[in-house]
């Protein structure tokens, strides 16, 4: 256990120092640009944390929202993203600032390296959990998105956890009825992985399954039991939700449900294929990085490991676990995940496999220096994994970085902003901070919004539109008081800066 105290550790302090030379306030994708504006809506309105304020046209609230945000009685809107972790992470947004929107994804990588170690000390004590804790660290993606704004590792964390208590406390077959307690909070853990993440359901479903086939299962009590825990901690989502909206379905699994459409076996086939299809790697990493395999030795490794036989227990069960959830989510995924490193909504099929790694290489020729061989080449190949996920982490949150400062460059606080690019308050979330910002999809919705800005003297509007992805680049000032006074560009993806100024209002 000391071993693997000091890998834990090694992997905080590894994460402190990769995190100080990202940009807290740019994002990977758009999605912890979402997350972010509903983390400042708990803080604003802790009476009423999930609903975020409209926007407004004079005294009018008016619902031009982009698609992620839902209007709800056209008095506020809800974000399209897990409703508990914005919460979680506002106490440390207002204690630290924008960087303390990556310490719950930090910690639940620690966390889940030693839940990974956990469960394979329950399942085979003979398993070198510091080595587990080592493979799951550099032969997964884990990391990455340990160093994101995202929730994945905190449910991550939460699910292994939970999974692994619960098979604990059936190995330690206690006296009668003794079980009760324990496996409830198991459950509990795992329903808050659930609720974090809805995919985590298919990971926690695999165990419960895959769990008949080993020696110690749980008994068909204790998995009520467990199930009873899940339910419990989803009572608090489900009784917000039938109260504020009057469904039983979460915003967030709701919307997401809604995206699968009709042609179902179609789309299974383009996830499956997306996510599994194997991808060449060139020096600056893999050509597809959004496979399962192109991004993790550890699931390389674990596939190897069937060449040839193992005397480690509880290999079934694992494989179960993997295959399972794999199939559960390709089943149930609203789409491809858009932009990440490695299927996020499979980063749960990855917990088996590092033991099936683990396995393949502690059993290796018992000669030292093979072994010994084998097993640095493994840990080097997670390094340049790891090397090559940073890297374009870091360069994609430095790229979305000019973004963020030229749109806070044109847009003071207090501005009113018009825009047509549904992403833009997303990856520019940090700093459309107290701005005004309105979203029209097309040009007749823009005019329209212009038009009744310049009705009530509104004295500047700021349109930011884009050269590669707007119907045209025109200020939409025509036949209203306004005039452009300036524009400024961005060659990064074409963003247009327009400065409208009202005539009425204007003092040369």
């Amino acid at each position: 256990m000391k071993h693997l105290a000091l890998v834990l550790v090694a992997v905080s302090i590894a994460l402190a120092l990769l995190a100080s030379n990202l940009r807290p306030d740019a994002f990977f994708v758009g999605d912890p640009g979402v997350k972010l504006i509903a983390t400042r809506a708990a803080l604003r309105t802790p009476s009423t944390p999930l609903d975020i304020p409209l926007p407004r046209i004079g005294r009018d609230a008016v619902p031009h929202v982009e698609p992620f945000f839902a209007v709800h009685d056209n008095t506020h809107a809800h974000a399209v993203t897990s409703e508990a972790f914005p919460l979680l992470s506002a106490p440390l947004l207002a204690t630290l600032g924008m960087r303390g929107l990556y310490v719950l994804p930090a910690l639940g990588v620690v966390a889940t390296l030693a839940a990974c170690a956990w469960l394979a000390f329950v399942l085979d004590p003979r398993r070198s959990v510091a080595l587990v804790a080592t493979t799951a660290a550099l032969g997964t993606p884990f990391l990455f998105y340990g160093l994101e704004f995202w929730e994945h590792t905190p449910a991550l964390a939460l699910g292994t956890t939970g999974a692994a208590w619960m098979l604990a406390v059936a190995r330690g077959n206690p006296g009668r009825h003794a079980d009760t307690v324990p496996t409830f909070l198991a459950g509990l853990l795992m329903g808050g992985a659930i609720v974090l993440r809805p995919e985590s359901a298919g990971f926690v479903v695999a165990v419960m399954l895959a769990s008949r086939a080993l020696v110690h299962r749980p008994t068909w009590r204790s998995i009520a039991i467990a199930l009873a825990g899940i339910a419990l901690a989803m009572v608090p989502l489900e009784a917000y939700t039938l109260w504020h909206t009057g469904s039983v379905v979460p915003l967030h699994v709701g919307t997401n449900a809604g995206l699968i459409g009709t042609s179902w076996w179609a789309e299974r086939l383009h996830v499956a294929v997306g996510w599994l299809s194997p991808s060449r790697w060139t020096r600056g990493g893999p050509v597809h990085p959004s496979g399962f395999w192109s991004v993790s030795p550890a699931a390389v490794v674990a596939v190897l490991g069937l060449a040839r036989g193992s005397e480690r227990h509880e290999r079934t069960f694992l494989w179960l676990v993997a295959l399972m959830t794999t199939v559960f989510v390709i089943a149930a995924a609203p789409n491809d995940g858009g932009g990440q490193w490695g299927p996020r909504y499979l980063l749960f099929a990855y917990v088996p496999l590092v033991l099936l790694a683990v396995d393949t290489l502690q059993e290796l020729p018992r000669r030292r220096l093979l072994a010994g061989a084998a097993i640095l080449l493994v840990l080097a190949a997670g390094i340049w994994v790891q090397r090559a996920a940073y890297r374009s982490l870091r360069g994609t949150k430095a790229t979305y970085g000019r973004l963020v400062d030229f749109v806070a460059a044109n847009a003071e606080p207090g501005a009113n902003v018009v825009t047509d690019l549904w992403w833009l308050d997303q990856v520019a979330a940090s700093a459309m901070d107290g701005r005004n910002v309105l979203y029209a999809p097309d040009s007749t919705t823009v005019k329209d919004i212009v038009r009744r800005l310049g009705e009530l003297t509104t004295p500047s509007v700021v349109l930011f539109r884009s050269r590669e992805e707007s119907a045209d680049v025109r200020s939409w000032s025509d036949e209203t008081c306004y005039f452009e006074e300036r524009r400024d560009e961005l060659p990064l993806r074409g963003l247009v800066a327009i400065h409208l100024r009202h005539r009425c209002g204007y003092k040369p």
